[in-house]
């Protein structure tokens, strides 16, 4: 998790699209791939058989009669035309400056039910579910934000980064795929070249990781901005990765 966050530290001031708050990015918890950390396979998980049949019979009846208890349960607090509803209506009507981060999520959510083929809706919607580390979610919304609007380079680095943090920082090849697209559509921006590198250093690649930064050098001027964090990267992964 430290490496992940100093990860973010490194790669933040120069995140230059509009995607994400720069404010709010370290309140993420995005585990961004560690170049010097390997993926354990996790083992799956397998349960074994109940040995005693009596025992089960005995837990399938009491869950057979607990049912009933919990429907009406449930249905005394959501399903009776006496309970309170009004809520989502007066947070629709409320001010979105005055939202807290909960409400502004949820009125996001409503918005983009009701209107699914809204674009502008999608592309804040995904950014909110990403900045709240619900990366799940945050995937699926830049998938219709990507149908609606279509492929660009901050579009697809946000699909790309809800991947990774899906993955638990792994990059995936449809993550790299959305990195790489990226990068040909913003030649210029050294952002998605970093996570490229990265994949294949994740990949045992390091001498190529390398290689795809110095070959991005030569074709920026010397005074970018970005020039002197690519050049610490190349360090960086010639360190860890080796």
């Amino acid at each position: 998790m430290d490496e992940g966050k100093s990860q973010i530290h490194r790669i933040e001031s120069g995140f230059e699209y509009d995607f994400i708050d720069k404010e709010r990015i370290q309140e993420v918890h995005l585990e961004l791939p560690s170049t010097a950390i390997s993926v354990e396979t996790h083992k799956a998980f397998v349960q074994k058989p109940y040995k005693h049949r009596k025992g089960l019979c005995v837990l399938k009846a009491f869950v057979i009669l607990f049912i009933p208890f919990v429907t009406c349960g449930i249905y005394s607090l959501t399903g009776s035309p006496g309970a309170k509803s009004y809520f989502f209506n007066e947070l629709m009507d409320k001010d979105p400056q005055t939202l807290n981060r909960h409400e502004k999520l949820v009125r996001l959510q409503t918005l983009f039910f009701r209107t699914p083929n809204d674009g502008k809706i999608a592309d804040v919607l995904a950014i909110s579910y990403f900045e709240e580390g619900l990366f799940q979610d945050a995937v699926n919304i830049y998938l219709d934000a990507l149908r609606l609007n279509g492929e660009t380079a901050p579009r697809l680095m946000g699909y790309g980064l809800a991947l990774v943090g899906y993955e638990g920082g792994v990059i995936t090849q449809e993550a790299q795929n959305a990195f790489q697209k990226a990068a040909d559509l913003a030649p210029d921006d050294f952002y998605p070249r970093l996570f490229l590198a990265d994949a294949l250093c994740q990949a045992g690649k390091p001498e190529q990781a390398v290689q795809l930064l110095q070959n991005f050098l030569g074709t920026i001027s010397k005074d970018v901005s970005g020039r002197s964090r690519v050049e610490k990267m190349i360090v960086q992964l010639r360190n860890t990765c080796n």
